[in-house]
């Protein structure tokens, strides 16, 4: 039997919108979340844009999101960033740099972080990254490559078609530098333990027994069986709840590795109208 719910965790692109239009019904659906006193945020791998920028074009599109309510993994990015006192070198949009303000931002540096930014991702500057790697390598302290997610794919704006996501372009310095990254977004276990800590609840880690499948109380909403519901939401024991919007293809529930999802929904209303109703039996 399902635990009460005790927080939920949502995906943004292609869970709540497609570039610039909400999903037929996602306004509506946060709206009855929000009036039933269950705490939620939105936890996010785009990075693109400054959570401000995000949370401003969320809000035109008719969805009622508050600053404090939208987890990114640039927030988690800039924790790590701070709490090593690295100089990075950023492969991100203009925007999304902000989020990295106060931060020294010229070299020498001693690390690369890169997000998903088409203006960052020619030969010049990925070759530029790669030096920085490479060269380190002959030093006493090798540089840290640290990626804001390792995402395949996303839905793309025009008509959320899929477009190249992160992950490639990660892997590719890494081959070339044969230095790891430091991935810190979903589906990584520090990035839903960091956005359940926000929400104010303890992690599921915190249990005295390990987490079971779906025993936290708390679901995660996605459109990637990977990025969003993989990895870490499946460690935590986390409810995993794939919505058939965004990047969502047929069948790709039968891709989950970690022993079935624990529901498949046509859409984001679709699974809070579950919770709700699950929530009061």
């Amino acid at each position: 039997m399902q635990s009460i719910i005790r927080g939920v965790l949502i995906d943004c692109s292609g869970t709540v919108h497609v570039g610039d239009h909400a999903i037929p019904g996602a306004a509506k659906a946060l709206d009855r979340l929000r009036a039933s006193g269950i705490p939620f945020r939105f936890c996010t791998n785009t990075t693109q844009s400054s959570g401000e920028t995000l949370v401003a074009k969320l809000q035109k599109l008719g969805l009622d999101i508050h600053r404090e309510e939208v987890f990114t993994s640039l927030s988690a990015c800039r924790q790590l960033v701070t709490s090593r006192g690295l100089r990075p070198l950023l492969l991100l949009e203009p925007d999304a740099k902000q989020e990295f303000e106060g931060i020294p931002q010229s070299e020498p540096y001693d690390s690369v972080v890169v997000g998903l930014s088409q203006s960052s991702f020619n030969y010049d500057m990925l070759n530029k990254a790669f030096r920085l790697l490479v060269d380190s390598k002959s030093t006493s302290q090798p540089a840290t490559l640290v990626a804001v997610h390792k995402g395949k794919y996303f839905a793309d704006k025009d008509d959320g078609k899929l477009s190249l996501g992160l992950g490639g372009f990660v892997e590719a310095l890494e081959y070339a530098s044969d230095i790891k990254a430091h991935v810190v977004g979903k589906p990584q276990k520090a990035f839903f333990e960091l956005a359940i800590q926000n929400m104010g609840l303890p992690s599921p880690a915190e249990q005295k027994e390990s987490p079971t499948k779906g025993s936290s109380g708390i679901v995660m909403i996605g459109d990637d069986v990977e990025q969003d519901l993989g990895g870490g939401a499946a460690e935590l024991g986390l409810i995993r709840y794939l919505v058939q919007t965004g990047k969502y293809r047929t069948k790709d529930e039968d891709r989950d590795a970690f022993g079935g999802l624990d529901g498949v929904f046509a859409d984001f209303s679709a699974a809070v109208d579950h919770i709700l109703s699950n929530q009061h039996k």
